[in-house]
């Protein structure tokens, strides 16, 4: 099997969030003294074998830490990209991919996502075997009554490997339109809410949002939780961009007491 080189550098540089950072991620195998460890930005690594490849993708279950996972046991958009066939892009009703990621609609107001797992992983033909792991959920939490804010938790902490990562966001708003493509808040309507957003992220972070006055209608927020490994690599989403893309649980919004729909859209 032919593999492609899946690694990105990042422009940590010029991200202060990232200072002080430093430190080596666990080689796969060899001596360290003949794999010197080599400086990126805030980061440093230990060099590839010269048969390895690195990829760095989310996965709904984390790789075993102790054995070599088979390509054919990773998810299928990381089957491609190893086999150089690219990424399918999947089909999306939500603006720009995001989608449900399973989880559970505790009470009326509270909804939370399934984990998820970012993966650094080396790769050969032999294999996957996990470097650094990285488990996220977002939490939803709608404030109810006559309130239209919603509170958002991101949840990012270490699954294996180093401890040494970086995670940041990006925030929108999206508006479920039945039998048809679904917007974002910011080009729908003026109704007071609030789009786009970014910024650095951190375990059990929150962020409130106003999602806006119409009543009689459907909102979702949506969120993208962008990690940087130890080694300045990125996890890539199925959309082949960097980051895993939360679509949150439907809000029926009313004049009154706004609740989590019964049911939801889940993106697909």
């Amino acid at each position: 099997m032919a593999f492609s080189r899946f690694r990105l550098a990042a422009a940590v540089a010029a991200t202060g969030a990232v200072l002080g950072l430093t430190g080596a991620a666990p080689a796969d195998s060899g001596d360290p003294q003949d794999s010197p460890s080599t400086e990126i930005g805030y980061f440093s690594y230990e060099p590839l074998d010269a048969d390895d490849e690195t990829v760095g993708f989310f996965s709904d279950q984390p790789l075993p830490e102790d054995e070599v996972t088979p390509v054919s046991g990773l998810p299928s958009s990381v089957q491609r990209q190893l086999a150089g066939h690219g990424v399918v892009v999947p089909q999306a009703d939500t603006p720009n991919g995001y989608k449900l990621r399973k989880g559970t609609r505790s009470t009326d107001y509270v909804y939370k996502s399934a984990d998820v797992y970012a993966i650094e992983a080396n790769c050969n033909s032999s294999g996957c075997r996990p470097v650094q792991q990285v488990k996220l959920a977002i939490k939803e939490y709608v404030r109810g009554r006559t309130s239209k804010y919603w509170e958002i938790t991101f949840y990012g902490s270490r699954w294996s490997g180093s401890s040494q990562f970086h995670m940041d966001y990006n925030y929108e708003c999206g508006v479920n339109i039945p039998n048809a493509s679904d917007e974002t808040c910011s080009t729908w309507r003026r109704d007071g809410a609030q789009g786009h957003g970014s910024g650095v992220a951190v375990n059990k972070q929150k962020i409130v949002k106003k999602f806006g006055s119409t009543a009689v209608v459907t909102k979702f927020p949506m969120v993208n939780l962008l990690v940087t490994f130890a080694d300045g690599s990125k996890a890539i989403g199925d959309d082949g961009k960097p980051g895993e893309k939360f679509r949150g649980w439907d809000v029926c919004v009313t004049n009154t007491t706004t609740k989590l729909c019964h049911s939801t859209g889940d993106g697909s």
